[in-house]
This record gives structure tokens, sequence and C-alpha cells, in this order.
């Protein structure tokens, strides 16, 4: 890249970073109507219910699903996801029926204006067995309904089980208000700042937004916070919690290119003895209260926005770069029908199995909190599809939990109907233990033979696991195991993105805290983004330097 173009691009970069984020509440809105479609199956309906099923007799159900937007008072938003409370399944007794790991995925369709196919706008996995909700986002048919001309804000969502799921795989969801709904949050002080994501971290002007978690050995010191890079310059320095841009001086101050956060600071620093105590029981107790400090944690492994809550993100423009990833393990060649496609400009269809990580597990559109970044694959494609101009359609499979084996057993069903050109596979999390690791290659490698006998043509990206946190008893050789396994897997159209060394590398430099969603085992944003810039390794020409 040229000067002109690096002072063109900080440029940029800073203008993005002028708007102040804020924290906003999901707005529901009720639908206008649920209407029932498809055909029931004999003995599903239930009174105030609409049925889902998708069997191979050819009895099939879902239903549409009406929202007026006209009141909502803005023309875009970062988040649109439908809720749907209280899915059950129907327990029907049927000739025949067999038992099944298959299992059906729900997914959400939009009729295109002047098209005669639907348009798959959003799925999740069917979780199976009792009563759950779910969640589908529909962030993309949600922002263009809301960007049409007053009296045309109306979208209509078909929601339906489709795949190959066991026969007596039916479900029901009831119709009262609060049942189905569609939650939208305001785009106030938002702006898409995507581009920035999934610019490379070891090239460029800045490094933008690397996350760092405050932890000082007891309060009102002063903290020195690791980052990447020495800093040159710093341009921002934010508390994802709150929104508010911290202030030079009284929050942090640049000394020898290390960020230092001085006492008094309104960065939200944690004490180590307050922050790994082990929590309060809620459960009643008669026994007596005793005087000893509260017992410490090794870890502390808490879900939802906890951690985001208490880190911060520092935009820096680096004085060096004496950090760079590892090498990647696989180059674009590795998926040459894919990139015909992309350069062609075809159509790419795409599904992601994996475990809670390739989910989504704690990226904030994910937690439903500002900034509204998604989980790296949806930011992998998303660049890809700006980079190439070709549309890349994505169904999600991954499932919080599941382990290499869940994706074999969704393979046939969900790539039989989708005939995805890729497959992005991400699974280990939750193989570490000896009774899992034992089959994890085989289970990879069935996963991958099964989508190659319903899409012959389906080439496929490996990703092995980020770290688990190195204080848990496994310690961390389960999942360099795992990685080792999975890199033996030999297929063509065969590519991997090498996550467990990349995460491996970025920890002696960055505590493992600064990295990770939720203390234990999921990233924050800043390593879903690290994630993505690594898939793109894979999809897209390396950037010019």
């Amino acid at each position: 890249m040229n000067q002109t173009r690096r002072r063109l691009a900080f440029a940029l970069m800073v203008l993005a970073l002028s708007v102040r984020p804020a924290l906003a509440e999901l707005a529901p809105v009720e639908p206008l109507k649920v209407d029932q479609t498809g055909n029931v199956p004999a003995g599903a309906a239930q009174p105030g219910t609409v049925v889902l099923a998708n069997e191979p007799d050819g009895g099939s159900a879902g239903f549409a699903l009406e929202f007026d937007l006209e009141p909502v008072p803005h023309k875009l938003t970062p988040l649109a996801r439908i809720q749907l409370v209280g899915v059950d399944k129907v327990k029907l007794s049927r000739a025949g029926e067999k038992p099944s790991t298959e299992k059906g995925a729900l997914h959400a369709f939009v009729q295109p204006v002047g098209s005669d196919a639907p348009r798959l706008v959003g799925s999740c996995v069917v979780k199976a067995g009792f009563a759950t909700p779910y969640t589908i986002d529909v962030t993309g048919a949600v922002s263009e309904a809301l960007a049409r001309s007053p009296g045309q804000r109306k979208v209509r969502i078909d929601v339906r089980m489709t795949g190959k799921p066991a026969y007596f795989e039916v479900y029901v969801l009831p119709t009262a208000p609060g049942k189905a709904f569609l939650e939208i949050a305001p785009p106030t002080n938002w702006e898409n700042d995507w581009p920035q994501r999934v610019a490379p971290i070891t090239s460029g002007p800045l490094v933008y937004r690397e996350a760092c978690m405050p932890i000082a050995a007891k309060r009102d010191a002063e903290l020195e916070l690791k980052l990447l890079y020495p800093a040159k310059k710093v341009v921002e320095v934010i508390h994802n919690g709150t929104g508010e841009r911290l202030e030079e001086g009284r929050d942090w101050a640049l000394r020898d290119g290390k960020l230092i956060l001085p006492r008094g600071t309104h960065a939200p620093v944690q004490v180590e003895a307050e922050f790994f105590a082990r929590p309060p029981s809620t459960a009643p107790s008669t026994a007596p209260v005793s005087n000893k400090p509260p017992a410490l944690l090794p870890l502390r492994l808490q879900e939802g926005t906890f951690y985001h809550e208490r880190q911060i993100e520092v935009t820096y423009e680096p004085a060096a770069r004496d950090w760079s990833f590892p090498p990647a393990v696989s180059s674009p060649a590795k998926l040459p029908r894919v990139h015909k496609l992309l350069t062609e400009k075809k159509r790419v269809r795409v599904i992601l199995f994996g475990d809670s990580i390739t989910y989504g597990g704690n990226a904030s559109k994910h937690q439903g909190c500002w900034p509204y970044q998604p989980q790296y694959g949806e930011l992998a494609m998303w660049a890809v599809q700006q980079h190439y101009g070709a549309p890349v359609e994505v169904m999600n499979h991954s499932r919080g939990g599941a382990v290499a084996q869940h994706g074999a057993e969704l393979a046939e069903s969900q790539a039989g109907w989708f005939k995805p050109d890729l497959v992005v596979i991400g699974y280990g999390m939750n193989n570490r233990s000896e009774k899992r690791r034992p089959t994890y290659r085989q289970d990879l490698e069935t996963l991958i033979d099964k989508v190659r006998a319903v899409s012959p043509d389906t080439e496929f990206i490996l990703v092995t696991s980020m770290l688990n946190n190195p204080k848990q008893p496994s310690g961390l050789e389960p999942i360099l195991s795992l990685r080792d396994e999975a890199l033996r897997i030999d297929r063509p159209g065969l590519a991997f993105v090498d996550m467990t060394t990349t995460h491996l590398e970025l920890c002696k430099r960055k505590n493992y805290l600064d990295t990770s969603g939720n203390g234990a085992n999921h990233p924050n944003d800043f390593l879903h983004r690290i994630y993505a810039m690594r898939v793109m390794e894979v999809l897209m020409p390396a950037p010019a330097q």
C-alpha cells in the first residue's frame, strides 16, 4: 500500500471512531398474524398452536410470521432476531417409528420481489425433546424492509423445518402473544465498522479495537496493560460496558509504548482478590457466618455479557510490527471450485458446522449488545462477499455443547437439500475428554464423507479450536492433541485454519482473559475477529502491503 493510500485509510478509520457508541435495549415487535403453512401430520394439530414438521412420507408443515415495521422509527438495525418461545415436541406414536440421531433444522425464508425462489435469511438447529426457546437471526431481511418507502415496510418470514429429520420429529409453537416475536435493536450511535473489524491486525496503519481485560493485584494501583504491539499513538480507548470513550490523562496514558491505567481511572479495573472470589451461594444456609475470606477460584467462568462489560478496546498506531500470525497451514489453492465461483461472481452456499464457538458464543451480536459484532463465520463470509461481489448464502448449524459427532449426524440431513459449495467445520473444545478424543478425527472424516456423498462438489475449511483457559485442570495438552489429529486428515478440497497455534502464539503477547468471552472456552469479539481473518486467508488473496 503506497503512502497516500495509507494516509487515506488512517483518516477513514479515525473518522469511524468519532461517534461515541451507546448501549440499547432490543425492542419487541409482535406479528400481525401467524399463519400455518404446509401439510400438518395427522394427530399433530393442537388448539392455539402452529406445527413444524418435515417428513419422508410427504407430510410437511411450517408457519409464516408477518410483521408491520411502519411504527419502527429507524431505517436499519444492527440486530434483528425472531424469538420462538416454548417450541415443544409432539408425542406421536406411529407404526415404523425408529430411534434416530438425525434432527431437522429451522430455516427462515423471505420471498424477494420479482423472484419465484424464496431466499434463506436465517437458520438454527433443532434442540429437540423439550420445550425450549429458539432464536433466528434475520437482521439482513429486516434491514431491507426498514429501508423501504413508507407504506411498504411489512415483512413476511416463512419458518419451516428443512432437511431430513426422523419421521417422528414434529413440533408445535403456541400462537399466544409473546410466543413468537421479533426483536429489533435501534441503530442509535451505531455504525457498521465491519470493514475495520476484518482489516488485518498484523498490517495497516492501525490496530483497531484490541481487547484488554484490566485486572489489578490491588485497588488504587497503577496498571500496565499488555498490547500486542508497542504503541506509537493511542487513538481511542473504549469501555465496552458503557460505550464511554475514556479520556487521556484521567483514564489512561501512553508511556514508553505501553498503555497505563492510572489511579482513579474510569476504566473497569477488576481487583484479583474480588474478581476470582467464589460467588456466594444463593441457597439458604443455617451454617454460622465465617470470618474467613472467600476462597479464590483458579478461573472465573461467567457467561452472558459479564466479560464483555469488563473489557476495554484500544485502537492505536503501532510503533513496530514485531509480531505476526503463525504461517498459514493451507493456501487458497486448496479450494479451487469455491474460488472459481467467487471470481465469476456466482452464488456460493456455505454451511457452518461447529460447537458454541462457531455458533457465536459471546460475540456481542449473539449476546444482543453493542457493538453487535457477529461470530467469525458470518464476519468472514461478509468480507468475502464484499471483496468478490458474489452473493454468499450462509446457514449456521452449530450448537452449544456439540462435539464432532454432532456434525456427522447433521451432515446428510442438511447438506442433502442445501448442496453447499463450502462447509466450515469448527469442533474441538467439547472433544477434550478422554472419552471423546479417540473418535475426534474419525468423526470429522465421517462428517466430510457424508457431505460428499450427497454433495460431491463441496469443499471444506477445517478450523481447529482456540485454547481453553490454561488454568483448567486439563491444561492445554488435550486441545493441542486434537489440533494435531485434525491436521492429519487428508481429503481433496480441504483447507485448514490452525486457530489453536494462532491463539497459543497470541497468548505469548496477551493475557488469556484479553481474548476470552467467558473466562474459559469462548472467544470475545477480538478473538472472533482473528478467527475471521485466518478464515479469510484461504478464501481471499493476500492484501497488498
